[in-house]
Formats: C-alpha cells, sequence, structure tokens
C-alpha cells in the first residue's frame, strides 16, 4: 500500500540506516537476520501478472496483497456509471483510499507497490504538489474500457505530473492484455507489456529493465527516459544497453532479501525447472517466467497465501517452531497483510460475466475468495464497511496469538481446520462458476445484471458465516 509521503520518507531513512548497519552494499543481495520472534517491520505489498496464453482458462489475471498494517481494514463500494463514465467494483482502505478494482468492461487495476527509486532522480524530477495522486485509479476505472487507453490516460498525466500518492508500481489488465506501469518520479515513467505466455511478479522494487519505447505493442514510457537518466549521471551508455530499473532504480533496494525472497518465491512457484535461487542476483534475474504448467486462478491465489512452506528459506519448520508470519524471511503473505484479491478477465464471455473480482477481505491465508463480478449494482453492507473485514481478521489474529496446542503453534494446529472450510467453500465456488455464468448468459440487460448482483451477494454472506463461525472452534 502507499504511505502518505511524509510516512514514505521515514521509512525510506530507517530502512537506509538499517542497510547501512548490516553493511549492505550495491551489487550484493541483502542477508536476512536470523529467525526470531519478532519479524522487522517492513510493510510491503505484492503483485502478479500472468497473459492469457499463461494461464489454463485463457483469461488474463492478475493477483495483489495489499500491505500496510494489522489494523488497516478493506471494504468495497460499487460506483455508478453515467454518460461520460463506466460503472465500476472499488475496493477501498481505511481512510476512503482508492485502491483500483475492477469496471463494467472488465478492466481492472491494482493498487500496487512502492517502489524505492535513487534520490537524484527524484532531486531532479520530484513528485509535483498539484498533479495526479491517489485519484488516478478511480480516473483510469471510470473513463477507459481497456488497457491500452488506460496507459494512454496514464501518458496525458504524466504531463502534468504525479503527486507522491501515486508512487510506486502496479498493474492494469483486460481480458486480452496485461501491462505493468512503474512511475519513475514526478513525470517519468515506464510500461511494459506482459507476454502471453509470460507470468510477472512483482515485489516493492522497479522492474522493468531494457525498453524499446519504438515498439509501442510492448513498451510504452517518457520520451527521455534515457536521455534524462544520462543527464543525473545515472546511465552511460559505455557501462552497456540502458535499463529502467538500474538506472532510476535504488540499487541497494533492487537486492535486498525482503524483495528478493519474495520474487523467487512466486516465479519457483510456477517454474521450479529454472531452478532459480531465493537471491535472485539482479544481473541474472528474469523479468517474467512461463510457467511450467498454465498457471489457474487458484494457483494466484495460492500464490498470494505464500510462505516459502517447505522451502530452503522456510524458518517454520512446519509451523512448528513459529508462526509464518513471524520469519524474517519475510513472507508474500504477512500479519500486515490487509486484503488480497485476484482479478480473473475473460475474452470469450460477454463483457458483464467474463470479468470475476476475486476479494479475500483479510490476511489471504485466513481468509477465502469471494467472487463478485465486474458489473453488479451492489455489495452486502458487511462488505461496504469494517464489518465483513473485522471477522475475518478475528480468525487471522487467532490462529497468530501467543502459545501452543497440542504441542505446536496455534497457526500450526488450526490452520488445517481454516483450510478445510474455506476450501470447501472455494472449491464449491469453482464448481458453480461454469453453471452461474451459463444461466447469466441466457439472461439480458438488467435480468442478468441482477442474476449477477444477488449471486455475488449470496456467496459474500455465505463466507462471512463461515468468517464468523471459525473462532468458537478455536478456543
Amino acid at each position: 500500500m502507499r504511505k502518505p509521503l511524509l510516512v514514505s520518507l521515514l521509512v525510506v531513512l530507517v530502512i537506509g540506516a538499517v542497510a547501512a548497519a548490516a553493511g549492505v552494499v550495491a551489487g550484493g543481495p541483502q542477508a536476512p537476520p536470523p529467525a526470531t520472534s519478532a519479524q522487522p517491520v517492513q510493510h510491503w505489498c505484492n503483485f502478479v501478472m500472468a497473459g492469457r496464453d499463461a494461464t489454463a482458462d485463457g483469461s488474463v489475471m492478475m493477483g495483489y496483497n495489499n500491505d500496510w498494517s494489522a489494523n488497516n481494514y478493506q471494504y468495497l463500494q460499487i460506483v455508478p456509471g453515467d454518460a461520460t463514465h463506466y460503472r465500476y467494483v472499488k475496493l477501498l482502505t481505511l481512510g476512503s483510499i482508492p485502491e483500483g478494482g475492477i469496471n463494467v468492461h472488465q478492466l481492472g487495476v491494482n493498487y500496487g507497490t512502492f517502489t524505492d527509486l535513487d534520490p537524484s532522480v527524484l532531486d531532479a524530477d520530484p513528485y509535483v504538489k498539484k498533479g495526479y495522486g491517489g485519484e488516478l485509479w478511480d480516473m483510469l476505472l471510470q473513463q477507459c474500457a481497456t488497457a491500452e487507453e488506460a496507459i494512454d490516460l496514464l501518458e496525458q498525466m504524466a504531463q502534468t505530473g504525479f503527486e507522491a500518492g501515486a508512487a510506486g508500481s502496479f498493474g492494469i489488465a483486460d481480458p486480452d492484455e496485461a501491462w505493468l506501469f512503474e512511475l519513475l518520479g514526478g513525470h517519468h515513467w515506464a510500461a511494459q507489456r506482459v507476454p502471453d505466455d509470460a507470468f510477472l511478479a512483482h515485489p516493492n522494487i522497479v522492474t522493468i529493465r531494457e525498453i524499446d519505447l519504438t515498439d509501442t505493442e510492448n513498451f510504452r514510457g517518457s520520451p527521455d527516459l534515457v536521455s534524462f537518466a544520462q543527464s543525473i549521471g545515472r546511465y552511460d551508455p559505455s557501462e552497456g544497453p540502458f535499463e529502467v530499473a538500474w538506472a532510476y532504480g535504488d540499487r541497494d533496494e533492487l537486492q535486498t532479501y525482503y524483495d528478493t525472497n519474495r520474487l523467487w518465491g512466486a516465479y519457483d512457484s510456477v517454474a521450479p525447472s529454472l531452478g532459480l535461487t531465493p537471491t535472485m542476483p539482479y544481473a541474472t534475474r528474469p523479468v517474467f517466467v512461463e510457467p511450467d504448467d498454465p498457471v489457474t486462478r487458484q494457483d494466484i491465489q495460492e500464490i498470494c497465501r505464500y510462505h516459502y512452506e517447505g522451502t530452503s528459506i522456510d524458518q517454520t519448520a512446519g509451523y512448528t517452531l513459529m508462526s509464518p508470519h513471524n520469519q524474517t524471511n519475510r513472507p508474500i503473505c504477512h500479519s500486515t497483510t490487509d486484503y488480497s484479491a485476484v482479478w480473473q478477465l475473460r475474452s470469450w464471455q460477454p463483457e458483464d460475466i467474463g470479468g470475476v473480482l476475486w476479494v479475500a477481505p483479510s490476511r489471504p491465508c485466513s481468509s477465502t475468495y469471494i467472487p463478485f463480478y465486474g458489473s453488479i449494482t451492489s455489495v452486502p453492507a458487511a462488505f461496504a464497511g469494517k464489518t465483513a473485514f473485522s471477522a475475518f481478521r478475528a480468525v487471522a489474529e487467532s490462529l497468530d496469538k501467543k502459545g501452543t496446542v497440542g504441542g505446536t503453534t496455534r497457526y500450526g494446529y488450526y490452520i488445517p481446520l481454516v483450510r478445510s472450510v474455506y476450501g470447501a467453500y472455494e472449491t464449491e465456488c469453482a464448481a458453480a462458476q461454469p453453471g452461474i455464468e451459463a444461466t447469466a448468459t441466457g439472461l439480458t440487460g438488467a435480468a442478468r445484471i441482477t442474476y449477477l448482483t444477488n449471486y455475488s451477494a449470496q456467496r459474500a454472506t455465505q463466507a462471512l458465516t463461515l468468517a464468523q463461525g471459525l473462532p468458537a472452534q478455536m478456543p
């Protein structure tokens, strides 16, 4: 999750001090501290994207974990359309912060990740005081029907400039393609299309490497990306090809363990045949990977829930030593993860049926993913405020309470129960989806929208009831 500018600067200063104390140097990865019962404070988000030929059903997919604070909460809002604006399902968090969502045309936008830029970049191109900030996610969903239109709009915004509230990188997708957008200062930016057969993982680091702005089918960006980097001493042509990440990103941050571990965890989940290592050296790490097997929506959900289970950097010993959220090898799913969402965008379905936003209202490992169709006109009241989040957060907090049960951690003892309850729900939703959509296809106009709205509400209410019943089974 993006932070207010002052908070962001304080976090950057603290991280810089910690890195310096640990002897971090450019060119080498930062080693994690020894495993303890306390996790260093690193509140970072994570997202992944998959092209249509990389998925099992041919959909374009995104998965996103918002990570800020256990006290933050997520809720939903339906923003109505009019003659010049599209209706959309809006994700929000505490303080009415807009965090993207999905619109009636199956355009999906995630809130993205904060990324550290080199100080010289922001000295030369600082975020503007009066430009585009947190409202840009709403503008994209209201005004754009495709990812290409969204990139066009962002290009127009760059002429005015971006505020600190827009800092970072985020994903934009429609049923045909997915794009990574990276803000590189107040006016500079770069975007890259995810190849149709590829999978992208994005922790909190600038990710785009080599870029060809003449190939507008796959790259977009500020026309002076290279010359600007040269002018501030961030690129020397004698050193080799221009790379966006190396020129604009904080080079220490590009190689820190809490970013490289998460990058590796996502890529190793879908392409273990590559034999990648957790250190993910900058010089050899891929921007994208081609999955060993087609990726399913459930695969994306499991990546969002991932704690490195059974790998060389798993510090939990099968959850017997600690909750996975207490690892110093910071996992993708963490105690400060507020919510998770998965976008499923399908070109072969009617526009008002094809887009589904699957939302886990709290920490994804202790929540279930609930289907909200992109064309719905309302959500249950519990999901339009803090009620649903609180019910799912109670399950998460019960799992991570101190103490042991049956000779193991509470997490280790009770997570099988949680997975069983939510797993049955998710299996039921997956099995019902083809029939629900077949019925919806047989309807037209308002009848179809009402049917999908009622179905999403029914599934949301069912999930909430499951969450409310779990804490009593976890004494």
